[in-house]
């Protein structure tokens, strides 16, 4: 046992995560929206919410018990973390990696594996941190797609070319997004039923909303781990997108409806 490691003297958890790259990803996107994160792990797995001082967007990160390599819990409880402290902890971490968590009441040993064998410890607090988040907002949504994530990533980068925001529309079995410059349109993406990079889609009621795209960026890096995104949004609502993992993990972005004016 290092040295680090027998400064937890009685540990509740011990969880050990195969990719330290996916989890890495989890975290940054995590880390552009909170600075720091309180993390619930009970016998089901690992759950943390996190929400912009804004109050614009809020992400939710499951990650279920069986995803991991090793999953040993004594009880439930809870991991308190700053997000740039565990993003930098990990964010060498290269694919096939490993990343083990060991958690006590009062401290979290982080250790980074590589397949190299060499092993990077770091010990932090376990802190304490303070959440006002609702739990489990459920939204009606009017549009529902699936997408593959490559073609959202590459039509947000191209909308932000012109625009700080990108509008969604939906009618007819298309999916349009479109980006605007000095209040006319100068960019259209459109997505048919049919097209190799739309998967599914339904169209309740014909739908328009415009979203800041420098908060979509935030969660673009998921498309890393995830091969499609489930894409749900209504007329001025809330954007809701779920990127799920090939290993069971599961992220939900929820991002306000921002206003565009147009000619």
């Amino acid at each position: 046992m290092s040295t680090l490691e027998s400064q937890i003297s009685e540990p509740i958890a011990r969880m050990k995560y195969p990719d330290a790259k996916v989890f890495s990803e989890f975290m940054e996107s995590l880390s552009k929206i909170v600075e720091e994160a309180k993390f619930k792990i009970d016998k089901n797995g690992v759950k943390v919410v996190g929400m912009d001082p804004a109050k614009v967007a809020l992400i939710e990160i499951e990650i279920p018990s069986e995803a991991f390599l090793e999953y040993e819990l004594k009880r439930d409880i809870e991991m308190g973390a700053n997000l740039e402290s565990l993003s930098n902890s990990i964010k060498r971490g290269k694919k096939g990696d490993t990343v083990t968590f060991v958690i006590s009441d009062d401290k979290v040993l982080v250790k980074l594996e590589t397949q190299s064998g060499t092993i990077k410890r770091y010990l932090t607090p376990n802190l304490e941190v303070s959440v006002d988040i609702p739990e489990n907002p459920k939204l009606e949504h009017d549009v529902e797609a699936s997408i593959i994530s490559d073609t959202l990533k590459r039509t947000v980068k191209d909308a932000e070319v012109i625009s700080d925001v990108i509008v969604m529309e939906a009618e007819e079995e298309e999916l349009r997004f479109k980006g605007y410059a000095e209040g006319k349109n100068k960019m259209t993406v459109k997505l048919k039923e049919g097209s190799p990079a739309l998967i599914y889609l339904e169209i309740r009621n014909s739908s328009t909303s415009a979203y800041d795209i420098a908060h979509l960026k935030n969660v673009l890096n998921l498309t890393k781990v995830a091969a499609a995104i489930d894409l749900k949004f209504s007329s001025d609502k809330p954007l809701e997108l779920v990127f799920k993992s090939a290993e069971g993990s599961r992220v939900r972005y929820l991002l306000a409806p921002t206003s565009i004016e147009e000619d």
